[in-house]
């Protein structure tokens, strides 16, 4: 009884995090050096619950990145990796990557891919590609003697770049989805000579 007691304290617990979280992902997208204040406004809660489930900007920041690679897991593992080809893994993979890279952001202002450890923590939601890699190379989707993680490094730069540069209005969200497989498998020198044998 007690627990079932408690059990509407914590929902609202659970809904106020989210809200501040997803407040927090808004506010600073648009103003990096926004207040706390700011971000609590935006979630419609109080200083002080902002402050209850987040101490300090830098508690806020470190609850952002794990949010975002939670749900890049979560995506990549909803994206359907295990059961096509490479080319088409990786345009499944950048479209659901690409927009949630929108969605933050903020970790790319703040230089998030500087730190060793989100770099690290990265690289582990990011396996997936490594394995859709191995087994593209496998498949003569690419070079046969290229190595895998060096394919994901690039890859990895290139769904930040891509990010960055819808980010800034280069290009669509969509634009930019479309052109991650493509730079990889195709490249951006011009096709001389393929017809000849």
């Amino acid at each position: 009884m007690g627990s079932a007691d408690a059990d509407p304290l914590r929902a609202d617990a659970l809904r106020n995090r989210g809200a501040i979280l997803e407040a927090a992902v808004d506010v600073l997208a648009v103003e990096p050096s926004a207040s706390l204040a700011e971000v609590a406004t935006r979630a419609g809660v109080g200083r002080a619950t902002l402050y209850r489930h987040f101490e300090s900007r830098e508690s806020l920041r470190s609850a952002i990145r794990e949010e975002a690679l939670a749900r890049a897991a979560a995506a990549l593992a909803g994206a359907g990796l295990e059961g096509c080809g490479a080319r088409e893994g990786i345009s499944r993979a950048a479209a659901v990557l690409v927009p949630l890279g929108m969605r933050f952001r903020i970790l790319l202002a703040e230089g998030a891919d500087n730190d060793p450890a989100f770099v690290s923590a990265r690289n582990e939601v990011l396996q997936p590609l490594v394995h859709l890699v191995g087994r593209g190379i496998a498949e003569g989707e690419f070079e046969p003697t290229v190595d895998p993680g060096w394919v994901a490094v690039v890859l990895a730069g290139l769904l930040m770049s891509a990010v960055r540069a819808a980010a800034a209005g280069v290009v669509t969200v969509q634009e930019a989805t479309d052109l991650v497989p493509a730079t990889l498998f195709d490249g951006l020198g011009a096709r001389r000579g393929r017809a000849r044998s």
